[in-house]
């Protein structure tokens, strides 16, 4: 998952992303007819229930591909999220690993209210790591990992909305994504070729003229210290979305969201920016790297990434964040974003 970036910000742009004023945006000849977006109570987001997701997911094992852990995770994701009645496609694909292993890999794609033409994307990625290249016992530097944060919590965080979407159907359009092969690579042995592999594969192969309004991709959402800065590549792309993100989680006094501004973090945004799409990462940076000084939060891609560092209140706060932009502010202020 996410690494922590030695690349520029104007190199990205040259690889491709546009400049937020550059994005698909509103039509301004036809705004002022347009009806007006319902704003509709912002329903409770149940923090025990996402922890559970996130602990059911761990209970699998590492979802890595081919795994048996992998194809139980993947059929709950389709379960789950059918059972909230939205319109669910596996998007099932095939990549290059290393040394001549083939992946098979699928992106989860669930849509609520699909006849919307306002529409937010909502991004985690559910597989595992398949080694633990920082682990301080080089034993195990092989072995995949349980992925509780990196990964497990993200998703957590989406079945819940999910769900409370089924009993409180959205204002707008939302689309969930969960993608797969986000966190194959091995910058040993190349920058990030392999890493990213569901976003690539979805900014690819997404419907025609998808373009939705913006995109939020949580990772790495769960740990009970988490410290959440406006992550830098996310500034460079659509900067007028994450201050107003950052500024609807000021107003909600969420402890866990700080106004500072932080690294750029190489992450699943980076493909769908760079196809042209508004994504921001909500993303908590300082593990990245090992840069946090506390001993207990040094554990981004090791064994230590376990429930053990998992908070339902950390959780509560991003899934309320998001519900309150999904029922109340995006639908007041969507089209001038």
């Amino acid at each position: 998952m996410a690494l922590a970036s030695a690349l520029s910000l104007t190199l990205i742009s040259c690889n491709g992303s546009k400049p937020d004023s550059d994005q698909p945006g509103p039509d301004t000849t036809q705004q002022a007819t347009l009806p007006a977006l319902e704003v509709k109570p912002v329903p409770p987001f149940d923090e025990q229930r996402a922890y559970r997701d996130v602990e059911k997911q761990v209970s699998f094992g590492p979802r890595v591909s081919k795994s048996e852990a992998h194809k139980q995770a993947l059929a709950f994701f389709e379960s789950e999220l059918k059972a909230t009645g939205a319109s669910v496609q596996i998007q099932r694909f095939s990549a290059d690993g290393y040394n001549g292993e083939k992946l098979e890999l699928a992106n989860v794609l669930a849509a609520f209210n699909p006849t919307a033409t306002e529409r937010v994307l909502l991004v985690a990625h559910w597989d595992s790591r398949p080694r633990a290249d920082h682990d301080p016992d080089t034993t195990k530097q092989n072995k995949p990992i349980a992925a509780a944060n990196d990964g497990a919590s993200g998703v957590g965080v989406l079945l819940e909305i999910a769900r409370q979407m089924k009993d409180n159907p959205p204002p707008i359009g939302v689309d969930i994504l969960l993608t797969d092969g986000e966190d194959y690579g091995d910058s040993d042995i190349d920058e990030e070729e392999k890493y990213f592999l569901g976003a690539k594969h979805f900014a690819k192969n997404r419907p025609a003229g998808y373009y939705p309004r913006l995109g939020i991709l949580l990772d790495l959402v769960g740990d009970r210290k988490a410290v959440f800065k406006k992550e830098a590549y996310s500034m460079q792309a659509a900067p007028s979305i994450v201050n107003f993100v950052w500024g609807v989680a000021q107003e909600l006094n969420l402890r866990t969201f700080s106004q500072e501004l932080g690294d750029g973090i190489s992450d699943d945004h980076l493909p769908l920016i760079q196809a042209g799409m508004r994504v921001i990462d909500i993303i908590d940076q300082e593990l990245v790297g090992h840069k946090s000084s506390d001993p207990e939060r040094k554990y981004w891609h090791t064994h230590n990434d376990t429930m053990k560092n998992i908070s339902a209140a950390t959780l509560d706060e991003v899934g309320t964040l998001v519900l309150t932009l999904i029922y109340d502010r995006l639908p007041k202020s969507i089209r001038n974003l």
